[in-house]
């Protein structure tokens, strides 16, 4: 099965990880810090949901 939008994604601790793609709803991705990214460093996926 593949996600509606494909997001590649090694973090594979999220409940929404499957297969190296994010299987997630919708995806919500927020600076981090001062809140002004510069980098990619500098942004979170808030939708990560650790698996149970």
């Amino acid at each position: 099965m593949v996600p509606k939008m494909e997001v590649k994604c090694s973090v594979d601790t999220c409940h929404y990880w499957k297969s190296k793609y994010c299987h997630a709803d919708d995806l919500e991705v927020n600076p981090t810090g001062d809140m002004v990214a510069h980098s990619s460093d500098g942004t979170c996926c808030t939708t990560f949901r650790p698996k149970k």
